[in-house]
């Protein structure tokens, strides 16, 4: 679920914000979600893209259907690695905070 940050941390989202490139984990509908997300940020100026897990496809804003990429390219093969390392990093903290709180 995507929220929007507190008021009071808006101000450094939209100073301090320089990506390259915001990858989303999800299809169209997250592809949406995530740049109604950027604009109320005033961050509409960075590239936003998306990929299917079940398909594997690639979303962009303004195109109706995924990019016809090969599934086989190294292109694909990088944004899924980058996909499955951000997964990876998140189970390992949500692991790490239950294993905290058990521990009170």
């Amino acid at each position: 679920m995507i929220r929007r940050p507190p008021r009071s941390t808006l101000f450094p989202y939209t100073t301090l914000f320089r990506s390259d490139l915001i990858i989303i984990d999800g299809g169209k509908g997250h592809l949406q979600a995530a740049y109604k997300v950027l604009v109320k940020l005033n961050l509409r100026h960075v590239p936003i893209i998306s990929i299917a897990k079940k398909e594997e496809k690639i979303y962009t804003l303004g195109t109706k259907g995924p990019l016809d990429v090969n599934r086989d390219s190294q292109i694909v093969h990088f944004i899924q690695h980058i996909r499955d390392e951000a997964h990876r990093f998140a189970l390992k903290y949500h692991r790490k905070l239950r294993k905290i709180s058990y521990k009170l």
